[in-house]
């Protein structure tokens, strides 16, 4: 695959420059001296102008410039980064999701790999996509180009990566990108002014350009004292359909605790299966998105330890309910006795990320 780093570009005509006057100076048979000359003149004037330190490297589908002007489309203003990777790591997360925008008539929403797209060799490497959401049906496609967008906070300015081919989108194949946009190092250093004290913006721009841009902010929500909350099941050795908890509020947000005692599609009778629920779900804005990294966990249980499992996920109004179909199997669960077992179910929500 052919690269071609950003700076030479910009450097570029520095070199044809110093060129010209170097031949005016020097005589012709002299040409190494000319061309040393021009080699350090052209370093010099680019260092004077204070060209990236950072290289982009992107497939000869992409081209790589500076703009002025920010996105029309989606901006995704990315606040407590490093928190953000943090809390991915330990759910297995690896991409951030902006808010559905509308551009060309079709919902879209911006999909950044902090650390990279593996499965499309992208590791080490900061990955940007594209995802088309309301994928046509009998066989449909949705042909786009568009250039996606890096703010450099040092140098007030734009940093596009432009695609110069346009994509089919279609529901075999509904995001396309550029895994290698340029290398983590390259974008964590708060020296190059793309991450400075732990925020960043990126953005978009799809095709024909013909809706109000819409900016969508991805933030930490502040923490309370206490995401903690704690259900107990009375007799719970004699259920034998879904259990819901009543309703309980964190962060401003409505929840219930979803227990199956004896079986699952997945479990197959063996297990308990443990699950965290949004409420009211078809009221939130089309497009909202709410992240959790939670942890359920049934108090007493193994040796009179508890019994956790943490996971995270995307709430939204489609995807309201997560958790664990094998939460602990059936044969591990302590026994209480007497006409009143009661079984301690706790939900601990340990970070959450709102994308609005």
């Amino acid at each position: 695959m052919s690269t071609r780093p950003f700076r030479v570009f910009s450097n570029l005509s520095y070199l044809c420059v110093c060129s010209f006057f170097a031949v005016l100076l020097l005589p012709i048979q002299r040409k190494t001296e000319l061309l040393l000359i021009c080699l350090v003149l052209s370093v010099f004037f680019a260092y004077l102008k204070g060209d990236p330190p950072y290289t982009f490297r992107v497939a000869g589908d992409f081209v790589v410039a500076k703009r002025t002007t920010g996105p029309s489309d989606i901006k995704l203003e990315i606040q407590n980064y490093q928190q953000l990777l943090k809390s991915a790591k330990k759910t297995g997360s690896d991409r951030i999701e902006s808010s559905e925008f509308n551009a060309g008539g079709h919902s879209w929403v911006l999909v950044m790999y902090p650390k990279g797209n593996k499965n499309d060799y992208g590791s080490d490497h900061v990955s940007f996509y594209l995802r088309l959401v309301n994928i046509p049906t009998e066989g449909g496609a949705v042909l786009a180009s568009f250039t996606f967008f890096i703010f450099d906070k040092k140098r007030k300015t734009y940093i596009t990566i432009i695609t110069t081919k346009d994509r089919r989108f279609d529901a075999t194949h509904p995001e396309w990108g550029i895994a290698r946009a340029l290398h983590v190092d390259d974008f964590t250093d708060e020296a190059n002014g793309l991450l400075i004290n732990n925020s960043c913006a990126i953005g978009a721009e799809v095709y024909v350009l013909q809706d109000i841009p819409k900016i969508a902010r991805l933030f930490l929500v502040e923490k309370t004292p206490d995401r903690t909350h704690t259900w107990r099941v009375k007799n719970y050795t004699k259920l034998r359909d879904d259990k819901y908890s009543p309703s309980f509020r964190i962060e401003g947000y409505s929840w219930k605790l979803h227990l199956h005692p004896k079986r699952n599609e997945t479990g197959k009778n063996r297990y308990l299966s443990l699950y965290l629920c949004l409420q009211e779900p078809a009221n939130l804005t089309r497009g909202w998105k709410l992240h959790v990294e939670y942890t359920l966990s049934i108090k007493g249980q193994i040796s009179g330890k508890d019994h956790e499992k943490t996971a995270g996920f995307w709430f939204d109004s489609n995807n309201a309910q997560h958790g664990f179909d094998k939460f602990l199997r059936l044969t591990d669960l302590k026994k209480g006795s007497g006409h009143d077992e009661i079984l301690t179910i706790e939900a601990n929500l340990k970070k959450m990320f709102t994308v609005q």
